[in-house]
């Protein structure tokens, strides 16, 4: 069997943990790095990457995340284009590349599938991420010589990631008119009382639609395929999923110590109660082992995912972390409540199952071992490639 060569477009904090998973696997691959300077139309950018494919005999081109320039040169150059999707939105995907044959696009939430396929993506698959299984083990050899990395990063709650308060949240610095500001608190509030169906977009008028999408400027450009429709159910996820969670930290932080890793700015609501504000963390040095040495992860999902199982939830798992996390169709589907991680349905819920497992710490060791030997047994990065490529080469591995 010939191995396909890859060339790998690096970007985000996740390619570190594909490309050692390409070695582990003996793929050979070529990293590239340059950022984009446009997503369609960068002549330098392009014509570089069709070097690289021509003087390294590429057989494919990968990323996560889609981007039409990466569609663009494949198409041309006859090769496929794997896109690994693990975020929600991602805007790009309204481009109209989107409909390229030589695309591949996997992505991790079924909804977000299902609605790529409608908007013409032809081989467009369900594909939960993956986990890196043997990082528990990691941590765990450095800890025996860097025992300060168990002081300096236990706590017994923790949450890392956005609080989503930017500018990029536009719904949450534009002032909408008295009807349509109504109309939305509205669905924010029904919506709150719900995980795992989201009814933002059947509750919408076009009265709303049109107001959102002009103040929050919700314009991509004359080479997409704009779903207005859907970018002002995005706003408004957005906004929720920050209110959620600036909640529950609130309400966490009353049941034990709190340590938030977080670049967003502190919110007044949480500033003065029980939480340790550490800032940013870097997710390859830092993140690990704020997962392995915190009692407890929380996860919060983000309300534009709406079945998929988030990338935090195999970062935690992959670390041998205890997490913590609202319900999701999808996680109910691949993991067990209880036994390999502890959902929630809502933030009472959240805050008795916390205070429950932080006074129960032999069920508590024994669920961080069961998430951690899950995505070692089901969720390892070098089988999921295997499994990815064998759909884009129509062949079979072995390991």
């Amino acid at each position: 069997m010939v191995i396909p060569r890859l060339l790998v477009y690096a970007w985000n904090v996740a390619d570190a943990g594909f490309v050692g998973a390409l070695k582990n696997i003996g793929i050979p691959y070529v990293i590239y790095d340059r950022p984009m300077r446009d997503y369609h139309a960068d002549g330098e950018f392009a014509q570089d990457v069709v070097s690289l494919v021509i003087r390294e005999r590429i057989d494919a081109i990968f990323s996560y995340d889609f981007f039409p320039l990466l569609s663009l040169v494949s198409e041309v150059r006859n090769i496929p284009y794997i896109a690994w999707i693990y975020d929600c939105p991602v805007y790009t995907m309204q481009s109209e590349t989107l409909g390229n044959l030589c695309n591949y696009i996997f992505c991790f939430d079924r909804v977000y599938t299902e609605r790529l396929q409608k908007r013409g993506a032809q081989n467009c698959f369900h594909f939960p991420l993956a986990g890196r299984g043997g990082l528990r083990k990691d941590i765990e050899e450095v800890q025996k010589i860097r025992p300060d990395l168990k002081e300096k990063y236990f706590c017994d709650i923790s949450f890392l990631g956005s609080l989503y308060n930017e500018p990029k949240n536009r719904l949450k610095y534009v002032e909408l008119t008295p009807y349509s500001q109504g109309y939305v608190e509205g669905i924010l509030k029904a919506q709150t009382a719900i995980y795992g169906q989201s009814f933002i977009k059947e509750a919408l008028n076009e009265r709303v639609i049109r107001e959102i999408a002009e103040k929050c400027r919700l314009s991509l450009g004359k080479l997409y395929d704009q779903d207005d429709l859907q970018m002002t159910v995005d706003a408004i996820g957005m906004l929720l999923t920050s209110r959620e969670r600036e909640e529950a930290l609130r309400r966490l932080s009353e049941v034990s110590s709190l340590a938030v890793y977080s670049g967003s700015e502190i919110p007044e609501i949480l500033k003065g109660n029980n939480i340790v504000w550490k800032g940013y963390a870097d997710h390859e040095v830092e993140m690990p082992y704020i997962f392995y040495n915190s009692r407890i992860n929380l996860n919060v999902t983000s309300r534009m995912i709406e079945s998929g199982i988030p990338l935090r939830v195999f970062d935690i798992l992959s670390c041998g972390g205890f997490c913590l996390t609202n319900y999701q169709p999808e996680i109910a589907e691949y993991f067990v409540d209880g036994q390999d991680l502890v959902m929630f349905s809502d933030m009472e819920e959240m805050c008795r199952k916390a205070d429950y497992y932080l006074n129960h710490e032999e069920e508590r060791a024994a669920i961080c071992r069961n998430g951690y030997e899950k995505i070692r047994t089901e969720f390892e990065q070098e089988d999921k490639i295997r499994e990815m490529l064998s759909v884009v080469f129509e062949v079979e591995w072995t390991k």
